[in-house]
């Protein structure tokens, strides 16, 4: 029997380049769905390298704080996002329901290692729960690409109706232009900021709104992305700061 093979790709297939035949509907979804998950991938593993670099050295905080803000603003929702609009259009199938109901058991694990990597209290805790997620993610990501799209595709699913409005599983940016950090919880809110600097597409940019200068945090982003973002100041207080932070190109 001969096997097919799926590759992620953090490049989308062109249509009919190099006399290859133009891809159907679904495929250009597909397309769409594995560019974002290679980005995801992408991200991820840059975060975690960098939590496992500020473990050995001790001083791990900074980098699992962003690393658990990405998690719980970027990943997590993407997940939920695809139980309802993806994982359904298969969860009724013989060919895929197991797999489903498996796929959405390791979103719940990957809940609980992001619940211990933010009660981690310790560099090798920390480190420990940051690779699990990452190899969790990874294996998850594989099944996904390889199994269940192709199985849906082959199923005759319409893919893009099956996603139609979830911008979540596309990477499509839906966040408000401007954050007022005074509504957010007090003990919360450097790790949603984290979330939104780190969802940024270069070029991109969104405005904070605070009632003080924000400069602790500007100082601990550059610490954690330097030369990533710019800050520009748009009102100074006295009781109103706005500032508009902007992923450089």
């Amino acid at each position: 029997m001969p096997t097919e093979t799926y590759q992620i790709s953090s490049t989308p297939p062109i249509d009919g380049a190099g006399g290859a035949a133009p891809l159907t509907p679904n495929g250009r979804v597909v397309a769409a769905i594995e560019r974002h998950h290679a980005a995801l991938a992408d991200e991820l593993r840059t975060l975690t390298a960098r939590v496992l670099e500020h473990a050995r050295a001790g001083q791990p905080d900074a980098a699992r704080t962003a690393l658990v803000a990405w998690f719980t603003g970027e990943l997590l929702p993407h997940a939920q996002a695809e139980e309802v609009a993806l994982y359904s259009a298969g969860a009724d199938r013989d060919p895929t329901r197991l797999l489903v109901a498996g796929m959405i058991a390791e979103h719940r694990a990957l809940a609980t290692l992001v619940d211990d990597l933010r009660a981690a209290t310790d560099p090798v805790s920390m480190a420990a729960a940051a690779s699990a997620a990452h190899a969790l993610f990874a294996v998850h990501l594989a099944k996904e690409n390889d199994l269940l799209l192709p199985a849906l595709d082959e199923a005759g699913v319409d893919l893009a109706a099956a996603l139609d409005g979830m911008h979540a599983i596309l990477g499509a940016d839906a966040e408000p232009a401007e954050l007022d950090v005074r509504t957010l919880p007090h003990g919360g809110r450097h790790e949603i900021i984290f979330g939104r600097l780190d969802s940024l597409a270069p070029g991109a940019s969104f405005t904070i709104v605070n009632d003080h200068d924000p400069l602790p945090l500007r100082y601990q982003t550059e610490a954690l992305w330097p030369d990533r973002f710019v800050w520009t100041y748009q009102e100074t207080g006295p009781e109103i700061w706005r500032v508009e932070i902007t992923r450089a190109a």
